[in-house]
């Protein structure tokens, strides 16, 4: 069984950076690393996995977990999975089975929604991982650090994909006064 390290935080914390890194530090042949992101995730180009600050590189789309599985060539050692938390439920299977068949996994993930809420399959993936990496960002407020994700654009549905054109990272303390704004606004629209 192969090791499984999950990279995880809130937004603008590094998350795919990190993932790159691990990536580019790899001494192993290019054919040998097998690089997926959720179709979802369209903010940069089609084939490439893409940090905030211009890192990149190339990588499947897919639309769910189990299109992992035809990817997976006798050759493959490592898999590199960026956005994870938007591939469902079904991801704790697929990396346990990459892991099983001796194949090492990085994933890459928020682990919690803008709501503070777990994401998806984060906490059981938090829970299989043999390595966990919490990254923090910069509170987009007072410059501390910041676990939190702040929604800026007011929406209940859960998935919104963006940036900073949606979302801030932030300190408890902002956070939870942005949640009270964000709350009042609402309150005086319905009213």
């Amino acid at each position: 069984m192969r090791d499984f390290t999950l990279i995880f935080g809130c937004m603008f914390a590094g998350k795919t950076t990190h993932l790159i890194g691990f990536y580019n530090e790899s001494p192993l042949d290019i054919n040998e690393k097998l690089v997926v992101k959720p179709l979802i995730d369209n903010r940069y180009s089609e084939g490439k996995v893409s940090s905030h600050t211009g890192l990149q590189m190339t990588g499947h789309r897919i639309s769910k977990a189990e299109e992992i599985f035809p990817l997976l060539t006798p050759h493959v050692k490592e898999l590199y999975i960026d956005e994870v938390q938007f591939l469902g439920t079904y991801i704790i299977e697929v990396i346990g089975e990459a892991m099983m068949n001796g194949i090492k996994v990085i994933a890459a993930g928020l682990d919690k929604d803008y709501m503070n809420r777990d994401f998806g399959p984060m906490r059981a993936l938090k829970n299989l991982a043999t390595e966990k990496v919490e990254l923090s960002a910069k509170c987009h407020v007072c410059q501390k650090s910041a676990f939190y994700t702040y929604r800026t654009s007011l929406t209940n549905e859960l998935v919104v994909v963006g940036h900073n054109n949606a979302y801030e990272a932030r300190c408890k303390e902002h956070w939870e006064q942005g949640m009270l704004e964000t709350q009042r606004i609402t309150q005086e629209e319905l009213n």
